[in-house]
């Protein structure tokens, strides 16, 4: 790897710069399409991708009642409450974008309410872009959290009383499979 003068030779400087490239490549790459693999065997074992997003807003609504009712002066709790909660939501938005509303679109072709909840999704980052903005110990950072708990407890009635329910109708096992692994790979992309 080194030279007679103690440097780095080039063969052993792209060696280095190599094997970089395929960790870096590899950390980016293996994640999403080890998490789809999962998605499809769960899927497969009778667990579905609509059970995963189910859960997801349980966890979600529950950060959210969190935040808005933790007090003032809790500025690191609301600071890592609200991180939890828009890496989460993050990575549920990426997945119901992604994968579900264009099913919603396309297979049930409901173009209005694929474009709606898009819309809402839309709100929500508005009032988490406010929530980030806003300092945690101002009074009036509950308020946005509590907007925002508002907003998304009425998405989650749309999509869990109506939503799902015609998608499940609509695809057969195996789409059900396929789905199930799309959502867990996009989940999966963000880090």
């Amino acid at each position: 790897m080194t030279d007679d003068t103690g440097w780095i030779s080039m063969r052993g400087l792209a060696a280095v710069a190599g094997g970089a490239a395929a960790a870096l490549l590899a950390s980016r790459l293996l994640p999403p399409l080890v998490a789809q693999a999962t998605g499809s065997a769960r899927a497969a074992a009778g667990t579905d991708a609509f059970e995963a997003l189910i859960h997801d807003h349980r966890i979600i609504l529950s950060l959210l009642d969190r935040m808005e009712h933790s007090p003032n002066s809790a500025v690191l709790h609301r600071t890592q409450l609200f991180l939890r909660l828009k890496r989460r939501l993050s990575a549920h938005a990426m997945a119901e974008e992604d994968v579900i509303y264009p099913l919603l679109h396309d297979r049930a072709h409901e173009k209005s309410d694929a474009l709606h909840l898009y819309g809402e999704h839309a709100e929500m980052k508005i009032l988490i872009h406010a929530l980030e903005r806003t300092p945690k110990d101002d009074p009036g950072w509950s308020g946005i959290a509590r907007d925002l708990r508002i907003l998304i407890e009425g998405h989650v009635h749309q999509e869990e009383e109506v939503e799902f329910p015609k998608l499940r109708h609509l695809l057969d096992r195996k789409e059900i499979v396929r789905m199930s692994g799309e959502v867990q790979r996009e989940k999966a992309l963000i880090l």
